[in-house]
Formats: C-alpha cells, structure tokens, sequence
C-alpha cells in the first residue's frame, strides 16, 4: 500500500511538471525605434535606438531602420554589436524611408 501511494505520487509530480513545463513563459520583449539622432547613418549603435514604438510610418520604405524587438538595452547592444548597416537591416522588425 505504501508503495501504491509513492508510485501515485510520482505520477502526480510528473504530471504537474508535464503541464508546468507546456506553457510558455511570458515575454519580456520590448519594441525599440531608430532616431539616427546620436550617431547619424550609423545602424548598429545603440544609441541612435530609443524604447517604444516609432513616431515614423514603418514599413514606409527600405533604406533605413524603424523598429527592432529586444528583451532591454544589453540585449539590443548584443544584436547589434559589430554589424554592418546592411546587417542590422537583415534582422530588423521593420524599415522605414
């Protein structure tokens, strides 16, 4: 009988963890826009992106960046960090004019 009841436990936790483990987890993902403000026609620095969504019409033309999704500004730096213009335009959200 004790063995029953270890036995059913198990199963249980196994259960529980199987339906824990099928969601997931809630994105802590944030929008951010290019300005071209601090470091004019320089795509992959940081700076010249700001938090939220853009002011400017994306998906309005293809030679600059609007708008690319990170988790915070660490994450942004790494997407970024050593790309060339045409680079960070391959892995943007969306472009602008």
């Amino acid at each position: 009988m004790k063995k029953l009841k270890l036995n059913l436990f198990m199963v249980a936790a196994l259960a529980i963890a199987a339906v824990t483990m099928s969601f997931k987890m809630a994105s802590t993902a944030s929008t951010f826009h290019y300005t071209d403000t601090a470091n004019p026609g320089v795509f992959s620095d940081p700076a010249n992106w700001q938090p939220g969504n853009s002011s400017i019409a994306c998906g309005t033309g293809t030679t600059k960046p609007c708008e690319i999704t990170a988790e915070d500004e660490a994450d942004l730096e790494s997407k970024l960090d050593g790309k060339t213009n045409p680079q960070v335009l391959s892995i943007v959200d969306s472009r602008r004019q």
